[in-house]
């Protein structure tokens, strides 16, 4: 059987995109907006809370399909300073390079492998592909993917 991170891997781009987006409930006080995915398959959800004495609190999750480089940390590292975000987070489905995850510590970025992103969706009750389909469990009702 393969492992949930493979079939997330596996799904196309409309159902990776709605996996993204239900796993904006890892984080419920931040409204998600996500991104489409992009030709390196990677998806953004970019959180927003709005704070009632100061500017809103903004905050990155990248989910990609790809490994995890240093590259790939410094650069989110780069972009959360530039837009002066509260946190960001780095996934992926695949792995992270031991040197990406050091890096990570200093950033400070969070960084989470395919076990660590299926063991955050589950954490937020976040529907997972089936073996069987290879799909969205269709009993979610967080699932809206059509």
């Amino acid at each position: 059987m393969r492992h949930p991170a493979d079939r997330l891997a596996a799904l196309p781009d409309s159902g990776f995109a709605s996996f993204v987006e239900r796993l904006g409930r890892v984080w419920p006080a931040f409204d998600a907006t996500v991104s489409p995915v992009t030709p390196e398959g990677t998806v953004e959800l970019s959180l927003t809370r709005d704070r009632p004495d100061a500017p809103p609190e903004r905050a990155v999750v990248r989910v990609t399909r790809a490994s995890v480089s240093i590259e790939d940390v410094n650069d989110l590292a780069a972009f959360a300073a530039e837009r002066g975000l509260s946190f960001a987070v780095l996934a992926t489905v695949d792995e992270v390079d031991p040197d990406a995850a050091r890096r990570a510590r200093t950033a400070p970025i969070e960084v989470y492998d395919g076990v660590g992103l299926v063991g955050l969706a589950r954490e937020a009750d976040v529907s997972l592909p089936q073996p069987e389909s290879g799909g969205s469990d269709a009993s979610d009702p967080g699932d809206d993917s059509d």
